[in-house]
Order: structure tokens, then C-alpha cells, then sequence
């Protein structure tokens, strides 16, 4: 399935800006992306005003798709509140991270460096250095260290602290990151615990990501609740600290 050569255009008038894309492929997949588009969707490209299908040869199929906004291409319209259908608020929040996620990290901020007996030197490595690893020649005669009881010693007698940490106690950072909650009107109790069912601590994403990208998301919250006239079902998604993501070993995957 590509982009249809040509298809792609923009309308403005005097309150709306409508852009259009068609994409083209064998008649199961146009199917597919047909059935997943209805009027009144918000995606990451806009707003969907309008969806045709329809056939171009005897193999290939198309899909036509318009979006649409204000006159300044805005989607400004209300969240769709047909059943089903899903809308989406973003918050801030904060994660806590291991001092040594942070992008700027050094090795000095929270170890000590021991040295063997006799060895005054203090290296040149020591204010670059990013990890504990160090040639077999260096570890004879320094080692990172978190706390004075890790102090070593040898046969020429105890070690002794050379430098100490630059952070000293700092073992995490906090990491402000994004959150989205989406709410889903269900037509019953059972629909709305059926849509959370099996979603928390899984990493997943949100229906609308509102155009923030790098990383992914993971579910750390869910609700369901009677709203006076309905049945709603809560999803919250909190993006990864950093764009390495989730640790999907540690967390499970949404099906």
C-alpha cells in the first residue's frame, strides 16, 4: 500500500482547510484501512472528514481520505462522543530515573575512586570516564566504589579514597514526561471493563499521540465509571524518560 502519485492536495475556504490523500494497494488492505477510518477521527494527520473506497483496476484498489480543520488548518471541532469512539487529554508528569540513565553521566558523580597503596596520581580519565570498566593494568591500582565499605585491600594493606564522588547521595533524576489519558463511552459495565481488561504496566500506545514522537508508551492507569448517562473506561499512557523506551524484558507488550 503507497501514496497514490498526485493524490495529495489542500483545500482552504472560508472556514475550513481540507487536505486529501489517497492511498492505493490490493483490495485487502484498502479494505483494511477503510474499516479503521471513520468520519470524526482524530489521527496524527488531522481530523477525518470523509473516507472512499473505491476501485481503480481489475487489482487495485483505493482509498481516498480527507481531513479536516479550521481556516488555519486547526482540528478545533469537540472529542467525537459516539460510543466507542475514544478521546484524548495530555498531562505532564514526572518519572524518577537512575542517575545513570541521564544523557550527561559520569562515572565521578556518585562513586568514590580508591586507590591501591602508594599511588597518589589521580588519572586523567577520571573526569570522563562513563562506566565502572577499566583495563586490567588500572584496576591494580584503582577502583569505583559507592560507599566506604567497599574500600578494598590487598597484600600491601588497605586501600584509601583518592577522589570523592562529585554528586555525592545523588542516585536518581527526575524526568518530566508526557501523558495522555483516553476516555471511551461504552454502551455497558461489561464493554467498558473488557477495553481495560489485561492494558496496565504493558507498554502499548495511545490511540492519539498528538504529535509527540521518539520513545513509546506504557499503561499505568486505568478507571472505568458511570458518567450520569453512560459507561466510560479510562486508559492513561505515560511516555518512556528517554527514547531508548520501555524495557519490553521488564514490562509486558499490549496485544
Amino acid at each position: 500500500m503507497a501514496v497514490k502519485l498526485g493524490s495529495r492536495s489542500k483545500e482552504r475556504n472560508d472556514n475550513n482547510v481540507l487536505s486529501t490523500v489517497t492511498m492505493s494497494g490490493i483490495k485487502t488492505d484498502i479494505e483494511a484501512l477503510y474499516n479503521s477510518l471513520s468520519p470524526g477521527m482524530f489521527t496524527e494527520n488531522g481530523k477525518v472528514a470523509a473516507v472512499r473506497m473505491f476501485q481503480e483496476s481489475p487489482q487495485i484498489w483505493a482509498c481516498e481520505i480527507r481531513y479536516g480543520g479550521d481556516s488555519d488548518g486547526n482540528d478545533n471541532d469537540e472529542p467525537n462522543t459516539v460510543y466507542g469512539k475514544k478521546s484524548a487529554q495530555l498531562t505532564g508528569s514526572l518519572l524518577s530515573l537512575d542517575i545513570e540513565c541521564h544523557p550527561n553521566y559520569l562515572t565521578n558523580w556518585n562513586h568514590y575512586l580508591a586507590a591501591a597503596p602508594g599511588v597518589s596520581t589521580v588519572p586523567g580519565w577520571w573526569s570522563t570516564k562513563k562506566d565502572g570498566v577499566m583495563p586490567e593494568s588500572e584496576a591494580e591500582k584503582y577502583a569505583w566504589i559507592k560507599s566506604m565499605g567497599e574500600i578494598p585491600s590487598d597484600t600491601e594493606g588497605r586501600w584509601r579514597i583518592l577522589k570523592d564522588p562529585v554528586k555525592p547521595g545523588t542516585n536518581s533524576y527526575d524526568v518530566a514526561v508526557y501523558s495522555i489519558t483516553e476516555t471511551i463511552k461504552c454502551r455497558s459495565c461489561n464493554a467498558a471493563g473488557a477495553l481495560v481488561a489485561n492494558q496496565l504496566n504493558k507498554v502499548g500506545k495511545p490511540t492519539y499521540t498528538m504529535g509527540i514522537t521518539g520513545g513509546d508508551w506504557k499503561c499505568d492507569n486505568a478507571n472505568v465509571f458511570w458518567g450520569g448517562k453512560a459507561w466510560f473506561a479510562t486508559l492513561t499512557w505515560t511516555r518512556s524518560g528517554n527514547n531508548k523506551g520501555w524495557d519490553k524484558d521488564v514490562y509486558g507488550v499490549t496485544a
